[in-house]
């Protein structure tokens, strides 16, 4: 029996691997892409530290020992961002509060208040931040044009092999620079409730900020059950506010598993340092804990 002849443009067209799904040649990475979008919101569990000068001739207390406020409290903290091109638009915000009572471990003023050693206080703080954020990607080194002032093709071949079997990126850095503006509100109230009296600190200032971030994403190719890709990423911000508002830092870490293509899982690390002044009184404090959330990709 003859055996069939099979021509040569049909055999170069044989799938090598006939489970696998057909790798899309027209997709490359950094090309065409379409805008994408991405939302974190979850849990933040901060704990204050820093110190506090409230008040003419007031004394300076550690946030974390003497104002009954040491403890860790959950809080609510979020980001979006839109992707376009090496643009990227969003913003970002959290609320926490915490309060609790004590026996004071040091003596002074916080305002009007007078405190002694082993007089039982209470205090409490709550802050709230909302801001706008905007960053542009300087390096890219597996896309198809690394530098923004690549031409398109310069990594072509690189950016080709990029994509997995699934379409998703194998490997995808990206390093920006960031800006953006935001308004926080701090409050701080404390109460001897041995000696009697009530004093409370609060500000609200604008503020402006810039820095850097990176943002690694791992594709799995369907290596891994139940997870699509992994992401680790960096961002850290220094500025400015008013009125009354001296340094502001800003540290946002994290890892998160994306469980199919368009939810996944978050956790990470956040961090907000500020300086604020009214008058005498001064609040040199910084919040900072961990962070999990939901990560929602479309």
């Amino acid at each position: 029996m003859p055996v069939p002849i099979v021509p040569c443009a049909e055999v170069a067209q044989a799938p090598a691997d006939a489970g696998a799904a057909p790798l899309d040649a027209a997709r490359i990475l950094g090309v065409d892409e379409p805008l994408a979008a991405t939302f974190d919101v979850g849990v933040w569990v901060p704990r204050l530290t820093g110190t506090a000068r409230v008040g003419a001739g007031g004394a300076s207390f550690n946030l974390d020992d003497d104002l009954a406020v040491q403890g860790s409290a959950p809080g609510v903290a979020g980001e979006f961002a839109v992707t376009a091109g090496r643009w990227r638009f969003g913003g970002l915000g959290f609320a926490v509060e915490e309060s609790g009572s004590q026996a004071a471990t040091a003596a002074g003023t916080f305002g009007t208040t007078a405190i002694a050693v082993g007089d039982s206080i209470s205090g409490s703080y709550s802050a709230w931040m909302a801001g706008g954020e905007a960053g542009y990607v300087l390096w890219r080194p597996f896309a198809d044009e690394p530098w923004p002032w690549s031409d398109s093709g310069d990594n072509r071949t690189q950016a080709e092999s990029m994509l997995g079997r699934n379409g998703r990126p194998l490997a995808d850095l990206q390093v920006y620079a960031l800006g953006g503006g935001f308004v926080l509100g701090y409050e701080q109230s404390v109460t001897n409730q041995t000696a009697g009296g009530t004093s409370t600190f609060e500000r609200t200032v604008g503020g402006a900020y810039g820095g850097a971030g990176a943002d690694l994403r791992m594709g799995m190719d369907g290596r891994v059950p139940l997870v699509q890709d992994l992401r680790l990423y960096v961002n850290a911000g220094f500025g400015f506010g008013w009125p009354d508002a001296d340094s502001v830092w800003m540290i946002r870490v994290g890892f998160a598993a994306m469980l199919d293509e368009h939810v996944g899982v978050e956790f990470g690390y956040r961090l907000f340092d500020f300086d604020l002044r009214d008058g005498p009184s001064q609040v040199d404090a910084g919040i900072r804990g961990l962070f999990g959330a939901v990560s929602v990709r479309f």
